[in-house]
């Protein structure tokens, strides 16, 4: 295990309220950038600036639900930036909206220094998740695409040329303000079957959708050809299926998402990547059962360990602040399962919320790392708690220090098939940089190990 050591934000700046609750939008958006950062003066554990906005842009990062970081096979890191260009402010009011773009940025220095390399060939574009495919990688990304709309897209990349193989597919079309998407997760099994979730906007729409905001699934068959994904099935069964997350365990697939019996809880179905059909009729629930001080808000990240570990974080607490805190629940094969909270945290509200500050990523072995910022604290320092088989190596700390909204958004390393020292992907919001800062926090340089040899992609 590396130390816990405690490092400086780059940019240290005040912020005059805390934000209380980051909810994710589909379209938080981007396109350009400004020159690719200097390296830092010394390596080890600490926070990387990749990119800020600049005058009328806004940056951020993938949700915390998505896959926003991941190693390539030939030794690059990626990460997913969204960025959004508005016209020149008139009096006291924002400019409009001029564009949207999601972009690819990339180090072959492992993690020290970062340049745009890609941007989606797209309009419009909101949040998405790039995962290893082989040799290539895999986007999923949320996009308008000259509509007022949000569909979305899968494509495939080429992280040897910088360039985007064939053209987008679209894996679903919108049509009207009730009936539109947004990307979820992407995930890859060990055979190379791609397995892709995403939730749908307002009104049910039949044959797939039998009620509003849930989450769909799309199946690559391994093999076959990027146009052959399997119609769309709707994953919860339950009333709900909302911010879905999902995680490959060899050929098998669990997706996560907070679904509406009682209370409500993370329930999880699994696809079998060979065939694209569901092991469970309904949900199962992954969580501990709803009771007082037991509730849940929507976010739940899920992430696999090297041994068969399956991890859960997310948050239990009241529908009113004092008791919110964060917890893991862990789960593994023929082992019973159990929840451990890692953190206190005593703004956090259950209910119809969509936290963005917590996160999984990665770690060797069996070690899984949880990252986030508090509520409760204004989002303004980095902490990392070491998880073993879901329990922690110590207690949490804080591994990066800033001001309140520093750490407001967080995405994680999180693919099946690699561990890599970048962990995480940060986003700040402060009062002097309220366009965004991006950073990456890992151990640097940055090595990968993958699981197994490449099994290439078609």
């Amino acid at each position: 295990m590396e130390p816990d050591l405690e490092v400086r934000v780059l940019v240290r700046l005040p912020m005059r309220q805390a934000i209380r609750s980051v909810s994710f939008v589909p379209l938080v958006l981007a396109l350009a950038g400004p020159l690719v950062a200097q390296a830092p003066q010394k390596r080890g554990q600490q926070l990387i600036e990749v990119t800020r906005a600049g005058p009328d842009e806004m940056v951020g990062c993938s949700a915390a639900h998505q896959n926003g970081a991941t190693p390539a096979r030939n030794g690059a890191l990626f990460v997913l930036v969204t960025r959004a260009t508005f016209g020149k402010k008139t009096g006291g009011n924002p400019g409009a909206l001029l564009d949207a773009d999601l972009e690819l940025w990339r180090s072959d220095d492992g993690g020290l220094t970062w340049r745009r390399a890609a941007s989606a060939p797209t309009s419009g574009d909101g949040a998405g998740s790039l995962i290893p495919d082989g040799d290539l990688l895999a986007c999923l990304w949320s996009s308008r695409q000259g509509t007022p709309f949000s569909h979305v897209f899968w494509q495939r990349y080429d992280p040897a040329n910088d360039r985007w193989l064939g053209v987008p597919v679209q894996l679903a079309e919108a049509a009207s303000s009730d009936d539109q998407y947004h990307a979820g997760d992407l995930v890859r099994t060990t055979d190379g079957a791609l397995v892709a979730v995403f939730g749908n906007h307002g009104m049910a729409r039949g044959p797939a959708w039998t009620c509003s905001w849930s989450t769909g699934m799309r199946w690559l068959k391994a093999g076959a050809a990027a146009t052959e994904w399997s119609p769309v099935v709707q994953a919860n069964v339950n009333n709900y299926g909302c911010m879905a997350s999902a995680l490959a365990r060899g050929s098998l697939v669990d997706i996560t998402y907070r679904t509406n019996p009682g209370e409500a809880i993370h329930g999880l179905r699994t696809v079998d990547g060979t065939t694209g059909t569901f092991a469970q009729e309904t949900d199962e629930n992954v969580g501990p059962e709803p009771g007082p001080g037991q509730y849940v808000a929507n976010v739940g990240i899920l992430c696999g360990d090297g041994v068969g570990g399956r991890s859960l974080l997310h948050m239990l607490g009241d529908h009113a602040p004092g008791n919110g805190r964060l917890v893991v629940t862990w789960s593994r094969p023929g082992e019973p399962v159990r929840t451990t909270t890692i953190a206190s945290d005593p703004d956090l509200v259950a209910g119809n919320e969509n936290p963005q500050h917590f996160v999984l990523a990665r770690g060797p072995g069996n070690q899984v790392f949880a990252l986030f910022g508090k509520q409760s604290e204004g989002f303004a320092d980095l902490w990392q708690c070491v998880l073993e088989d879901g329990q922690p190596v110590g207690e949490a700390r804080v591994v990066a220090r800033g001001e309140k909204g520093a750490f407001v958004a967080v995405t994680g390393m999180r693919c099946s098939e690699v561990w890599s020292g970048l962990r995480v992907v940060t986003l700040g919001r402060t009062e002097q940089h309220p366009g965004g800062i991006v950073s990456v926090f890992g151990a640097w340089p940055a090595r990968s190990v993958w699981n197994k040899p490449v099994a290439a992609a078609r």
